[in-house]
């Protein structure tokens, strides 16, 4: 029997039209926060780090930010016809963030959308029992420290299930799932790398264009792939 694709999608400035722990970030961060996304934007520390940082930084009130991050986040047009789309496909839609991840359910639910996601792979944000607001990263690659959550193994165990994958996403970060990716739709910074890479990938606007995409078949990423979610991580 052959599987389905299934597709891979990154949440923030991906499924919601702003990146929702940037937002949080810029907007209710304190004091330091400055040399956090400095150093950060001059590739000196990884998104894993950054998320630890600024979690240090942010007020220490989940009930704060959960009610700002659902006054800002917009779904991207076409979501709903997308879903839509891969439920009568039969192709599983499944969210990877790299984000604080603490308000991935809570918008979803908000905009009805929650059960039409098969899974979702998320960093945990909570106040940890000293009171202080605390980022767990489950999803981890074991040595690697870059990302906070693997994208590129979720990408690889679909693989192996026998499901080809369509990656989905709009950031720098998500160069590594999409490098594993047998077909990429690409926005802004992820666009960049993939035209960089020569990934196999499409442009997109909205999620109406990536109901027209030709279900890709599953390719071997080992040599091209941007890192080795099965054995180091990010390749040298």
């Amino acid at each position: 029997m052959t599987l389905t694709p299934a597709y891979l999608v990154d949440f923030d400035g991906t499924i919601t039209t702003v990146d929702i722990s940037y937002e949080l970030a810029i907007g209710l961060a304190g004091e330091g926060y400055e040399d956090i996304d400095y150093v950060y934007r001059r590739k000196e520390i990884p998104i894993r780090e950054w998320l630890m940082r600024t979690a240090q930084v942010l007020p220490h009130d989940m009930d704060l930010l959960l009610s700002k991050s659902l006054e800002w986040a917009v779904i991207r047009p076409g979501f709903n016809r997308f879903l839509e789309h891969a439920l009568k496909q039969g192709s599983p839609v499944i969210i990877a963030s790299d984000g604080f991840g603490f308000y991935i359910e809570p918008i979803l639910r908000k905009h009805g959308i929650f059960e039409q996601i098969s899974y979702i792979y998320r960093n945990d944000t909570y106040i940890n029992a000293n009171g202080n607001l605390e980022v767990k990263t489950p999803h981890a690659h074991g040595i690697c420290t870059v990302c906070g959550n693997c994208k590129a193994l979720h990408v690889v165990n679909l693989k192996e299930q026998g499901r080809a994958v369509i990656y989905i996403g709009d950031g720098s970060n998500d160069r590594y799932g999409a490098s594993w990716g047998d077909h990429v739709c690409a926005r802004d910074q992820l666009a960049e790398y993939s035209r960089k890479y020569n990934f196999d990938y499409s442009q997109w606007s909205n999620f109406c264009d990536i109901i027209d995409v030709s279900m890709p078949e599953i390719k071997d990423r080992s040599e091209s792939s941007l890192c080795c979610p099965l054995g180091k991580g990010i390749k040298t």
